[in-house]
């Protein structure tokens, strides 16, 4: 693939016609369609054009001439340079409002469908919620400063800021702090990044470093881990290089209303708002409407997140994931939670499955499919031969779920109903969840 060459450089005023479902405004100019980051539906603008094609360029709000009356302040002092938000110049009803929108346009335009009846936004906190991600790290020799922070916008730069009002306020408002701590190691040039996990009553930061430490370097990350509350975890290499500097800590969320705690290593796959998550799998179990006779099938299982709690209202649950490291998360925390109606298997559920254990022979007659964005257009279309006639399905990207959605229609399931989740306030990420029955 080849690099994203800088066009030449043109200012234009535009009138934003909509919105686009990456959050960008959309305007037309010369008979071609131009995405305008940071504008709104209703304004007039002026942009700097960062992209250019036949048919379509794009461009960053320079100056924002006739503001949209729903436009508000972003609370961010970096927004619109740093890259990990696309939208707090909308207030979050209006951001919620907007992907429900955008929900309805992909069921309508792949699936020709929309639901019986839509469900309620669901909505927790809109800031400080982020337990989960990656932060680029760099020594700016010039300066002589260090960087951490998300990347910038369309570069890989790491944008330099302060704090972060996403990220959860235990680290979000110490980025200066821990860049501080970086800048003092020998090694400060050979540090790319940092993996954040952030749980109940722990929080582990696991610094990527491409040469040793040493005992000092060692030790001032003591000092950092000791002034932040934190636990560093160390990664020399891939995945299976990470290890605690020192003792290694219990990572843990809960399911307060199911009576259920999770365990999971700092690597794992997690939600990143634990407090929406909660109120997602109660959404879940509601639309299921389990009971004691009812057996379930849980795709794209992960940890047990859906397992666990479905496991406590139905008679039994399978849970089938491709990753055999959280499978055995999945059946320790069964077990550490007195959870014995629980089976879990190793697949890859995007080859041929009909041959395991767990699909030949058997029948469920309801179903949870949480999928990466690819979807899950392969195992959908097994779902009927698994006897499947109660599906919900949580999704991170519309247009796969209304493709997927598509098929289900074609193979007889009804969309009965579906909603928005705000599982990540002030981006244009939309997850979802929606009902079918047969």
């Amino acid at each position: 693939m080849g690099r994203r060459r800088k066009p030449k450089a043109k200012t234009y005023e535009l009138t934003i016609e909509s919105l686009s479902h990456e959050g960008r405004g959309i305007a037309h100019l010369d008979e071609k369609v131009i995405f305008v980051s940071g504008a709104l539906p209703g304004e007039m603008v002026i942009a700097d054009r960062t992209f250019s094609r036949a048919k379509f360029e794009e461009a960053d709000v320079k100056e924002v001439i006739k503001a949209a009356d729903h436009r508000i302040s972003p609370k961010c002092e970096v927004f619109g340079i740093c890259g990990g938000c696309s939208f707090q110049h909308l207030s979050s009803e209006d951001q919620i409002s907007a992907k429900g929108e955008w929900l309805k346009d992909a069921f309508l335009g792949q699936a020709k469908a929309e639901p019986e009846q839509w469900l309620a936004p669901l909505q927790v906190q809109n800031w400080g919620y982020r337990r989960k991600a990656r932060l680029g790290v760099r020594y700016v020799a010039k300066k002589e400063k260090v960087l951490v922070g998300f990347r910038e916008k369309k570069s890989g730069f790491i944008t330099n800021m302060s704090r972060c009002e996403v990220l959860h306020p235990s680290l979000g408002d110490n980025l200066e702090v821990l860049a501080e701590a970086i800048g003092k190691l020998s090694i400060k040039s050979q540090v790319p990044q940092i993996e954040v996990a952030v749980a109940e009553h722990n929080t582990v930061l696991i610094l990527r470093h491409l040469e040793p430490l040493n005992e000092q370097d060692e030790q001032v990350l003591r000092d950092c881990a000791k002034a932040l509350a934190v636990t560093f975890y160390t990664q020399s290499g891939g995945e299976d290089t990470v290890k605690p500097l020192d003792q290694p800590v219990v990572l843990t969320y809960s399911h307060p209303d199911h009576d259920i705690e999770m365990e999971f290593l700092p690597t794992d796959f997690t939600q990143v708002n634990f407090k929406l998550n909660q109120k997602m799998i109660n959404l879940a179990l509601e639309l299921l409407d389990l009971n004691e006779h009812d057996e379930v099938i849980d795709l794209f299982c992960g940890l047990g997140n859906f397992t666990l709690p479905m496991a406590r209202y139905a008679k039994h649950v399978v849970g089938v994931e491709g990753d055999m490291g959280l499978i055995e998360r999945a059946k320790y925390n069964a077990e550490q939670n007195k959870i014995g109606n629980t089976d879990f298997y190793k697949a890859d559920l995007f080859k041929e499955v009909e041959g395991f254990e767990w699909f030949r022979g058997k029948t469920y007659n309801k179903a949870l499919i949480d999928p990466a964005r690819s979807g899950a257009i392969e195992i959908v279309e097994l779902l009927p031969k698994l006897g499947v006639n109660h599906l919900v399905y949580v999704s991170c990207n519309p247009a796969t779920l209304a493709r997927d959605t598509a098929k289900l229609i074609e193979l007889g399931y009804k969309l009965k109903t579906a909603g928005v989740m705000d599982m990540f306030p002030q981006t244009a990420h939309v997850e979802s969840i929606a009902l079918f029955t047969k």
